[in-house]
């Protein structure tokens, strides 16, 4: 790490934001408000034999309020505070001298921002030295508290995150519907159509950060005025949503033989929205559409609220059909000779999926419980064949059973493509209508 003494006089400062004004992520909160109770009371800790915490690390997503969190974990605390961020990371003068000051003004918190920043150090991309910053942290007063943010836990050298340095890892996630609200309110407060549904414009912005949200109700307004009309209405903030998750729309002129693509991709789209509904009903679809753009052709918006972290080999397998379909509908309508590269992403995902099933799940018949990953010290070709083998086999079951599904949907598939060909967006409630609330029981091949 550069030792360069910093020419910039580190500077203690006070809070100004607490943890009413960060929008959404409750359970953070009440974590981080559990932690300042210990810190605030080091003497519950004797009883125990346990050295007072002296920090903790919040990751997650860019975007998502880890900066503001911090710094309102200083004001619920009634804590001053420091901070070092991009560069200043590099230079261990400087931040031994801010540890230094903190020290002095203990009990107080210091503020590591973006740890997991790279940076050039004689010609080289390099990470923060965490073995220097960890020994900073074992030296300091105990009644300094660190505050660090990241992006990834992955990105950080444990040697950091053991015993008496960061001692908390909180992941701090994607923005909840509270904090998603909270932006759409913002936008509302310019001049808008009353007759916005919000709910549903706070389901379509599912995953997105701060930065983009902002981003919604800049251009949002933007766009009325280029537009030459009085409101922001809904149709331009769904659109603003789509272009900034899907990209622009495309001209039309602009794809040969546009009527063809377009009917193709309503198939496609149609055939992966019906098999969705029906295998995998807990995932609420917003839109389908074939309105093309510059990221895709035609695209399924899902409700990023419903994806599941821990999926069954049944959901697994559901979402391996889903992926074929598409494809499995264009050959069904087109003919096997007008196949094109258009699936090229639902294979690499079904691929991946299927690989993983079998290799690192545990959830292939004949391999059994089985992880790969864990027993990498063996040569590269240790079940080699057998695996081959069997992700044949899976790719094969999974594209004749999703050949069936097809067949057995084609009407509500055929419906819904020909809906897109006329009017290149379907919402969800003409989506329900068009399949209607009848449930499938589908079960996995045997072989499989």
């Amino acid at each position: 790490m550069a030792t360069k003494k910093s020419k910039d006089t580190p500077t203690i400062k006070k809070s100004k934001i607490g943890f009413d004004d960060v929008v959404g992520h409750k359970q953070i909160k009440e974590r981080l408000k559990g932690i300042i109770k210990i810190i605030k009371n080091p003497e519950m800790l004797e009883r125990f034999d346990t050295a007072i915490p002296k920090g903790l690390l919040l990751y997650g997503p860019v975007s998502v309020g880890k900066s503001m969190l911090a710094k309102a974990f200083a004001k619920e605390a009634a804590l001053s505070y420091m901070e070092i961020s991009g560069s200043k990371l590099f230079e261990l003068d400087h931040i031994k001298d801010v540890y230094e000051i903190a020290s002095k003004n203990a009990p107080c918190v210091v503020i590591l921002e973006d740890i997991d920043v790279k940076g050039i150090m004689q010609g080289a991309i390099t990470n923060v030295s965490f073995a220097d910053i960890a020994k900073v942290l074992e030296s300091t007063d105990e009644r300094v508290f660190t505050v660090a943010t990241a992006e990834s836990l992955d990105e950080i050298d444990p040697v950091l995150t053991s015993s008496q340095k960061l001692d908390f890892l909180l992941e701090v996630s994607e923005l909840d519907k509270d904090a998603r609200r909270f932006f759409i309110e913002k936008i509302m407060q310019k001049p808008h159509d009353t007759k916005i549904d919000v709910e549903r414009i706070v389901r379509y912005i599912a995953g997105m950060s701060a930065l983009e949200l902002e981003r919604v109700g800049r251009m949002a307004a933007l766009s009325v005025v280029e537009q030459d009309k009085e409101l922001i209405t809904e149709e331009i903030l769904i659109e603003q949503i789509n272009i900034i998750k899907y990209g622009h729309k495309v001209e039309k002129k602009m794809i040969e033989n546009l009527e063809k693509e377009l009917k193709m991709t309503a198939y496609h789209e149609a055939a992966h929205a019906v098999l969705s509904v029906l295998l995998l009903p807990q995932i609420k679809i917003e839109q389908v559409t074939i309105a093309p753009r510059s990221k895709m052709l035609g695209f399924v918006s899902y409700n990023d609220d419903d994806q599941l972290s821990n999926i069954s080999k049944e959901s697994l397998y559901h979402d391996i059909c889903v992926l074929l379909a598409g494809r499995v509908a264009k050959v069904k309508k087109m003919g096997s000779e007008h196949m094109d590269s258009g699936a090229q992403n639902d294979l690499s995902q079904a691929s991946l999926q299927i690989y993983a099933a079998i290799t690192t799940l545990g959830m292939d018949k004949e391999l059994g419980y089985i992880n790969i990953n864990a027993i990498g010290t063996l040569d590269n070709y240790f079940l080699e064949q057998q695996i081959e083998k069997r992700f044949l086999h899976w790719i094969h079951v999974a594209k004749q059973d999703t050949e069936k599904l097809v067949d057995a949907h084609w009407g509500k598939i055929e419906t819904l493509a020909l809906k897109l060909i006329e009017q290149e967006i379907v919402e969800s409630d003409e989506l329900s209508k068009i399949i209607g609330e009848s449930e499938i029981v589908h079960k996995i091949p045997d072989s499989l």
